[in-house]
């Protein structure tokens, strides 16, 4: 049977598994070495050593892992409402008086700020700060 869903390949699920493990096995090992060092045996250095290297192997993992280009997406706005709206005639609900009113984008009034336009006017969304559409008159 083919997958058709491109999801992560048995290669990128098996560095994910290790770099989950890591870690512990870092912290087993820093843990011996304190151990033998304590006692007296001189090799609890290289458990340290073998430690910390493998704590640093996974920040490695998890950088290349997370790296922005890894998380790249084909919709760079599809969270943020806000910024689809650039460029969209939406409708003045209440006037925009010294800045600030509200404009309507469907059944939603949104704070807007811009220049002053009457209720009933057109205007165009040209940019968008969280909740607050910045337009300008049409």
């Amino acid at each position: 049977m083919e997958r058709h869903d491109r999801g992560p390949s048995a290669v990128a699920w098996c560095v994910a598994f290790i770099s989950l493990l890591l870690p512990w096995v870092a912290a087993v090992l820093g843990l011996a070495g304190l151990w033998q060092l304590t006692h007296g045996d001189r090799a609890g250095w290289w458990y340290l050593a073998a430690g910390g290297l493998l704590l640093i192997a996974d920040v490695l993992i998890d950088f290349v892992w997370a790296h922005p280009s890894v998380l790249a997406t084909d919709q760079p706005d599809l969270n943020r409402r806000g910024d689809q709206l650039v460029g969209m005639i939406v409708m003045v609900e209440e006037a925009i008086e010294h800045g600030r009113g509200r404009v309507r984008v469907g059944d939603t009034l949104w704070n807007a700020e811009g220049p002053d336009l009457p209720a009933g006017a057109e205007a165009r969304v040209a940019s968008a700060r969280g909740t607050l559409l910045c337009v300008e008159k049409l």
